[in-house]
């Protein structure tokens, strides 16, 4: 009986199945691809996001220009139109009316001096709101009263339109370096859409809470700039009259703990009296109004604000209203009879 044959192995099987290698060509492989040049990216939101700037004052034009700089596409208004001219010839594009700078914009920062202004650019015929789009932001950098910051997000909301507060701190300088200190009222929501804008002119962003509160905490922050500028007229004044020399008083001042911003800001004015203003005298007065118009409907005691709100009229009716507020420190010393330097 013959043998029956072992099975072979599964390897011994794929031995005898595989062939061997054909030898590799003597040709020349083609060369390599160039590997594709990383793709940079850009800064989207500065590619992508279209603004519209309403208002280029004092402060307003050099915000203007640093979106400008930075790269964003710029719609630009202002009530006198000559106000436009330098930032057009750089490449903003002029629009006639407020509603023209708003059309096809991703965000609109208002900078205009005080309510009436606001609601005049927003909803007078040729206003904004005539010319935003659904899901734009309306910015406003202005220094107005928390209601009407309420009565504007309401209605622009109905619109579809998202509302930020956010005043500015700092001076011109600071505008133009693109470090301004800012303050946000608004949604958290609308705030990330708008931010990369914000970003580009400040150097600190504080979301101080709802609509409302940003208006509320710069009337705040202004009430005690102006008190402590009044504060130093009165302690300059004393010390000039009574001999002590102006760069021995600012020696002391500096060394102590009163050194601060306010008090640079101050001794710029005594040494560069008439200089160019950071902010007008009758910009400051209209703000100790609304504060003292807030305090009013909030039951809260305010003597001091009133009083340097009285002195500040003083020199608005002596025409410095166009000079920068620190000039209450050269009426404060005409009023006592000193030098401001010498």
């Amino acid at each position: 009986m013959a043998k029956k044959q072992k099975p072979k192995a599964k390897g011994a099987a794929k031995k005898v199945k595989a062939k061997p290698k054909p030898a590799a060509k003597a040709t020349r492989k083609p060369p390599a691809k160039p590997a594709k040049p990383r793709r940079r990216r850009s800064k989207p939101s500065r590619k992508r996001t279209k603004v519209g700037f309403i208002g280029l004052g004092l402060m307003g034009e050099p915000m203007a220009s640093t979106l400008l700089k930075a790269g964003f596409p710029l719609q630009i208004w202002n009530r006198t139109p000559e106000k436009t001219r330098a930032l057009v010839e750089e490449g903003a594009v002029f629009a006639p009316t407020p509603a023209a700078a708003a059309r096809g914009t991703d965000v609109v920062i208002v900078m205009v001096a005080d309510d009436a202004a606001l609601d005049t650019v927003l909803f007078g015929e040729e206003g904004l709101s005539r010319g935003l789009r659904r899901g734009a932001v309306l910015v406003n950098s202005s220094t107005t009263s928390p209601g009407i910051a309420f009565r504007a997000a309401t209605a622009l909301r109905s619109l579809g339109v998202r509302y930020l507060e956010a005043p500015v701190m700092r001076s011109v300088q600071a505008a133009r370096e693109g470090g301004l200190q800012i303050l946000v009222g608004g949604s958290a929501d609308d705030l990330a859409k708008a931010r990369s804008v914000l970003e580009t002119m400040g150097a600190e962003i504080h979301h101080v809470g709802d609509i409302g509160r940003a208006a509320t905490m710069k009337l705040a922050c202004n009430l005690l700039v102006a008190c402590l500028t009044q504060a130093f007229a009165e302690s300059f004044v004393l010390a000039r009259k009574s001999g002590i020399p102006f760069e021995t008083m600012m020696d002391v001042l500096h060394a102590g703990p009163l050194n601060c911003q306010v008090l640079r800001d101050a001794e710029h004015t005594v040494v560069n009296p008439g200089g160019r203003a950071n902010y007008f005298l009758r910009h400051m007065l209209k703000d100790l109004n609304l504060a003292l118009e807030l305090a009013q409907q909030l039951d809260v005691p305010v003597p001091v604000t009133a009083t340097v709100r009285q002195l500040l009229s003083a020199a608005d009716n002596l025409g410095r209203g166009n000079d920068d507020f620190g000039a209450i420190l050269e009426v404060m010393a005409k009023w006592a009879g000193v030098p401001m330097r010498g």
